[in-house]
């Protein structure tokens, strides 16, 4: 089920309106980590052939030779990212955006 943008909008405003104080003295922070799919660039190695002037002269002074040359590949890779979470403390539930004793 996709969400229009407006409903995003409305609903990131309202993940925003309803956040917990972490000034709160009931409020308590932990780090959580999470995965991010990244696009990053690595040199990539290749066999390039090339000829040179050589004393074989069945192949007409010509002569094959090898090399390993880079270039610029792109592949996906995860990221673990970390950020800091609040959530109420032992012996509190959240309530809209407080920390209510149990």
């Amino acid at each position: 089920m996709a969400l229009s943008l407006t409903g995003l909008v409305a609903f990131s405003f309202l993940q925003a309106t309803l956040a917990l104080n972490p000034e709160d003295p009931n409020v308590c922070s932990h780090w959580e980590s999470y995965a991010v799919t990244v696009q990053e660039s690595y040199a990539h190695p290749f066999d390039q052939i090339y000829y040179t002037r050589c004393t074989d002269i069945l192949n007409w002074f010509k002569c094959t030779r090898h090399r390993i040359s880079y270039k610029t590949a792109y592949r996906r890779g995860l990221r673990t990212m970390y950020r800091r979470r609040s959530q109420c403390c032992p012996g509190y539930y959240e309530n809209g955006d407080f920390c209510i004793r149990t």
